[in-house]
């Protein structure tokens, strides 16, 4: 039995009209979104009271849900659900494997709290609580805004957060190098397998995974090594920048080094594919040499600083050997060490005229 209904089609492109009707002496209300129907109960008792309630109160703010579209809206999954989603999709990557436990540490930061609960300001407090440097924090940064990400797209949020948040920039360290004095020794103290990865390093300046990742056949006979792959815990890779894959100079007896080592591996330094595997060794020839400690990567900035310091090549011609993604990176990380005392002009160097006395008798000239 039909009592009352109140509609929702009084204006022009409205959403839909809503009704109240008897069921098991119970107070139902029949209402329409975008032409289909839906049904629900009030849970209250056919009374006039309760009738009066329905038509005053529960149908106006049905109807207005309708209009704003809240009716639509989904119902809030974890911040889990969607980070294992954001896990899954991204599974089939090379690069996944170095970096899927920085995302679980995010997933199971935020776990079961509803996405929609989340606020930037959340967000931003866990990214300056990790206790690392701000270009670290990076990857975890990448990984929130994608998992918000998927849930703008399944349209339970409309917004995301985590859009064009910014840290804290932070004071650089200064860049560990080697000078020559110390590379004679290192190289002179290393045997064996770290002697023709230090040979290859402080001569090419490589990163750790493009030596690991060498074969033989990359020492070409035009005088290069023809970098083509990284190699990082059992993951191949075609190179940190698009600039990676390229060639750089190698001298003969690198080579001779690299063949002492007898591997039959398809890569020249065998099992070993990550840093951490070469530890013991760089330690070794550290303390045999009474070189001061530097992580391994330092290979890489003394070859780049001394390039610089002795004008072997200019900025540009080291970010090509480096495989940077452009000058403005070198810049970036060796403008520090790049002294004016490298910069000879002569004692007479004046780009106009030669003192201020000159430059007067010359305005005094032109005059008359």
């Amino acid at each position: 039995m039909l009592l009352h209904s109140v509609s929702a089609t009084t204006q022009k492109g409205s959403k839909g009209m809503a009704k109240c009707y008897i069921r098991d002496k119970k107070i139902w209300i029949v209402y329409y979104v975008d032409k289909i129907r839906h049904r629900k109960s009030t849970g209250l008792d056919n009374t006039p009271k309760n009738i009066k309630l329905v038509e005053k109160e529960f149908i106006p703010q049905l109807m207005i849900k309708i209009a704003t579209g809240d009716i639509y809206k989904k119902k809030p999954k974890t911040f889990e659900y969607y980070g294992n989603i954001f896990l899954n999709q991204k599974d089939s990557l090379k690069s996944f494997l170095n970096k899927r436990s920085y995302f679980e540490r995010v997933i199971k930061y935020f776990g079961s709290k509803d996405i929609d609960k989340i606020t930037r300001l959340d967000i931003k407090e866990y990214l300056l609580s990790l206790n690392m440097k701000t270009v670290s924090k990076s990857t975890y940064k990448s990984c929130v805004k994608e998992i918000f990400e998927l849930a703008v797209d399944d349209g339970v949020i409309n917004f995301n957060p985590a859009l064009d948040i910014k840290l804290p920039s932070e004071r650089k360290d200064a860049i560990e190098y080697y000078n020559r004095e110390e590379v004679f020794k290192l190289l002179n103290s290393a045997t064996g397998i770290i002697k023709a990865y230090l040979e290859i390093a402080f001569n090419t300046g490589m990163r750790v995974g493009e030596i690991l990742g060498l074969q033989l056949a990359d020492f070409k006979d035009d005088g290069f090594i023809h970098i083509k792959r990284t190699r990082t815990k059992g993951v191949i890779g075609n190179g940190k920048t698009a600039n990676a894959i390229r060639k750089v100079p190698y001298q003969p007896y690198m080579l001779e080094e690299v063949k002492k080592i007898h591997s039959n591996h398809i890569f020249i330094f065998g099992n070993i594919d990550d840093a951490s595997l070469l530890r013991s060794q760089w330690k070794r020839v550290l303390k045999d040499s009474g070189v001061p400690y530097h992580k391994l990567y330092s290979t890489r900035h003394t070859f780049a600083t001394l390039m610089l310091q002795e004008n072997i090549v200019s900025i540009n011609e080291l970010a090509g050997l480096l495989g940077h993604s452009s000058p403005k990176v070198t810049l970036e990380h060796y403008a520090s060490v790049i002294q004016s005392k490298n910069i000879d002009l002569g004692v007479n160097f004046s780009l106009f005229c030669h003192d201020m006395d000159t430059m007067k008798n010359e305005t005094i000239k032109k005059a008359l």
